[in-house]
């Protein structure tokens, strides 16, 4: 997987299971992946190790392929959206799904 597919999909694991992390793990997830910080400034950010924040950033990437693993959200909502069936349809199975 390239890099730029792999922070696609951890970014949409993200949005989808976002809410099942620890806050320590959102925040920094979202420095690293949504703003672009390094795992230094992170570390000095934070007041923990550069280890530590890798650390983090792989044991979060791994429970958010965890639950899809588990729960498929994210392929359930792909295979909708590539149906080929009225818009207005999509969207109301989406509203389920999400």
């Amino acid at each position: 997987m390239s890099n730029i597919s792999e922070i696609a999909l951890l970014t949409n694991l993200y949005d989808i299971y976002g809410s099942l992390l620890t806050e320590k793990q959102k925040n920094i997830f979202e420095k690293y992946y949504f703003y672009n910080l390094s795992l230094k400034e992170i570390s000095e950010e934070l007041n923990i190790s550069r280890n530590g924040v890798l650390d983090s950033l792989e044991h979060t990437k791994a429970k958010l392929l965890s639950f899809e693993d588990n729960l498929s959200f994210y392929r359930k909502i792909k295979k909708v959206e590539e149906l080929d069936i009225p818009n207005h349809i999509k969207e109301k199975i989406l509203e389920v799904l999400k």
